[in-house]
């Protein structure tokens, strides 16, 4: 019993052991089923969101669709989809209707749409299509012509890379087609408009020109007979008939040269000229002028000049006296009696980029300017009022032309007034110092320049290339006063032999010659140096070639430095300095400006047809040489003047340039200064061919070189003024 006892409570034991095993058992099972029942709803509800989303990317992605179709609907653009290396391409229901064809989208052939493309254009389609194939670009761009059924049509297509291989090799090419024939169409009547605008300005030059030329004839005609007939015995009633005459008549004139510089500055074919002149006098000259009206008026005139205010500069001279001679004019036709006229004038650095600039002021007390008219008070045929016109005359052009002279010469103009209260003009110019080596010197001066030169030049073997006789004396009278040696040439070719000879230290040459001209001249003698190895030879370009870009066709023929006649013997000693020094590859004296033309002695003080004074300095009071001088230029002028003539009776431009240009030297080169600006002029109407105006300009060369002739004679026959 106590045995049995003992194994039923041993087996009870497991039991409960093994039921407590087994709810263990049964409670991880069910810990696991609720794992799993979990994850399933996780798994579920993750599915679910999957299943959201996309749908929802879906529809995104529908209504891009749709809003990118529309788009390119409304664009009116043709898509198209090629996959390499299929020889078709898909193509939208647009591309059908750009053709005139059935609006249906499909695939068509990649080479019957290279057969519609223009044949001018295949070539360019075929490379902007190849550098997609290529893999060069990924992006490219074509502007072509396409047959359709009703002709050609202009379209764009744009293509990119949409796909490559796993090397990297284009393998699908995707883009659009839009018909830009309208663009083309638009653009081609632009283009035809632009040009009838330019053929229409080039017409209204080319009038206004040739009215100037006609109208300037019987003017000039008309005031010439008024002054003589205003000279003879008249009665007071006459006399101020005349007056009227000649004022109308230079008003019209006035006129006449406003609306040609307008013309000229709106067809860009006005030149600002860069030369060297007084500032001080230039301005008191054209103050001087007005001072007389406006005390006559009487309006009280004040011209101040700064103390720091250069005594000369750079710049164009006429153009400076015509700003503001017209601003003047209106300071002094505006002003009421008793009024008040102050004109300033100083040096100032502008803030910030420390440019040197010339500020000119015209102040008035004037009628003044409301603020509604001065935005286009500079604007051409514009005044303040019409009224303005009726009371005081005048066209409306002087203040157009002051502003854009002011421009071209890099400057600005500004406005300050109130209405009743007056005007203040202000105009600012780059003012860049001349030169003191180019200066005009007194007598003594510069003979004492030349004599201390004579010590830097003695025993420098010179060649002169000079076809003129009068030109080549003077410079062989100036070479030899500075210890030169000197070896003549007439032309290119004669040059060239006689630098061949050796020996030569320094050429002085002429541009235009007969035969072989100076620039000629100079690349052979620049060959042969090379050629021979020989070392560098100065040559200066002595010429009365002035026009711009003159002198960077000298330098770029070879030459080491250029002076234009006529030619001070400052201006000369400086180019040949600078020549000499740049041979031994040193700077020279005063880089950057180009020698200026002779300006001394330009008052209005010298009217006759020579300065003879002037032309004796330059000879250091040589009598002999001046009276050679004389003879030649006598002989020559009558030479040329036939020539002259013969040339435009043969209408030959060459002849006429040739014989125009000698005598615009050599007339230059005597101090005959209205004869040379003459002379410049049948030259430019020779090279434009424009013989109706050389055969106007001709008889007043020739009564001018009837003058000039006088004053010659008077040379030799009478004793010389004193220099």
């Amino acid at each position: 019993m106590p045995h049995s006892a003992q194994r039923i409570a041993l087996d009870l034991q497991r039991a409960l052991q093994d039921v407590r095993q087994e709810r263990e058992r049964v409670r991880r099972l069910m810990a696991e089923l609720d794992r799993q029942n979990a994850e399933l709803d996780r798994l579920r509800s993750s599915v679910h969101r999957e299943s959201n989303s996309r749908l929802l990317a879906e529809e995104a992605l529908d209504e891009t669709r749709d809003r990118l179709q529309l788009a390119v609907d409304a664009a009116g653009l043709a898509l198209w989809d090629w996959q390499l290396p299929a020889p078709q391409m898909f193509l939208t229901a647009r591309w059908g209707e750009m053709l005139g064809d059935i609006a249906m989208e499909g695939y068509w052939d990649t080479s019957g749409l290279l057969d519609r493309v223009h044949p001018e254009d295949r070539a360019r389609v075929e490379a902007a299509t190849r550098t997609l194939l290529d893999g060069q670009q990924q992006r490219a761009v074509s502007q072509h012509r396409v047959r359709t059924i009703d002709g050609w049509l202009w379209i764009e297509s744009h293509g990119i890379v949409a796909e490559h291989d796993a090397k990297g090799r284009p393998i699908r090419l995707m883009g659009t087609i839009a018909d830009i024939g309208e663009r083309k169409r638009v653009e081609a009547e632009s283009e035809r408009a632009r040009a009838l605008a330019e053929q229409a300005s080039r017409a209204k030059s080319e009038f206004l020109a040739n009215i100037s030329h006609e109208v300037r004839t019987p003017l000039n005609a008309l005031m010439g007979l008024t002054r003589l007939l205003i000279d003879s015995p008249l009665n007071p009633e006459q006399k101020s008939w005349l007056e009227l005459m000649d004022s109308s008549a230079h008003a019209l004139l006035a006129l006449l040269n406003d609306v040609l510089d307008l013309s000229r500055i709106e067809a860009g074919k006005l030149s600002i000229e860069h030369v060297r002149f007084h500032l001080h006098d230039t301005l008191r000259e054209v103050a001087a002028l007005y001072a007389e009206q406006a005390r006559a008026k009487p309006l009280e005139f004040a011209l101040e000049l700064a103390p720091g205010l250069p005594q000369q500069m750079q710049g164009d001279p006429g153009r400076l006296r015509q700003v503001l001679g017209n601003l003047l004019s209106n300071a002094v036709k505006f002003t009421p009696r008793g009024g008040r006229i102050r004109v300033t004038a100083q040096a100032i650095t502008a803030a910030g980029t420390r440019q040197h600039l010339l500020r000119l002021r015209v102040q008035d007390s004037g009628v003044g300017i409301s603020p509604k008219q001065q935005p286009t008070l500079f604007d051409a045929f514009t005044q303040a009022d019409a009224s303005t016109a009726r009371r005081y005359g005048g066209s409306g052009l002087g203040l157009a032309i002051c502003s854009r002279l002011v421009k071209l010469m890099g400057g600005g103009i500004e406005l300050h007034s109130e209405l009743g209260q007056g005007s203040v003009f202000t105009v600012t110019l780059p003012l860049v110092e001349a030169s003191t080596d180019h200066a005009p010197l007194s007598a003594p001066i510069e003979l004492s320049e030349v004599a201390q030169a004579g010590q830097r030049f003695a025993g420098l073997t010179v060649l002169v290339a000079e076809d003129h006789p009068v030109n080549e004396l003077l410079m062989n009278q100036l070479l030899q006063r500075l210890g030169c040696t000197v070896r003549n040439a007439r032309d290119g070719e004669q040059a060239v032999q006689q630098w061949a000879l050796g020996g030569v230290d320094l050429v002085l040459m002429d541009v235009q010659m007969p035969g072989s001209n100076g620039l000629q001249a100079t690349r052979r003698i620049r060959d042969l140096e090379v050629a021979r190895g020989l070392s560098h030879t100065p040559i200066v370009a002595v010429t009365a070639n002035a026009m711009n870009g003159d002198r960077e066709a000298c330098l770029a023929a070879g030459m080491d430095g250029y002076t234009p006649k006529p030619v001070s013997p400052q201006a000369l000693m400086h180019a040949m300095d600078d020549a000499l020094l740049r041979a031994q590859g040193l700077p020279p004296r005063a880089p950057g400006t180009p020698a200026a033309p002779d300006t001394e002695g330009r008052s209005p003080a010298v009217a006759g047809a020579l300065d003879v004074p002037k032309l004796l300095r330059r000879l250091d009071g040589d009598r002999d040489t001046l009276r050679a001088l004389a003879q030649a230029m006598r002989t020559d002028l009558e030479q040329r003047l036939r020539e002259l003539h013969a040339a435009l009776a043969a209408q030959d431009a060459d002849r006429a340039v040739a014989h125009a240009h000698g005598l615009k030297g050599s007339l230059g080169s005597m101090t005959a200064e209205r004869g040379a600006r003459l002379a410049k002029g049948l030259e430019l109407a020779a090279r434009s061919r424009d013989w109706p105006l050389f055969a106007r300009a001709l008889p007043l060369m020739q009564v001018e070189a009837q003058q000039i002739d006088a004053a010659l004679a008077v040379l030799l026959s009478g004793p010389t003024p004193a220099a």
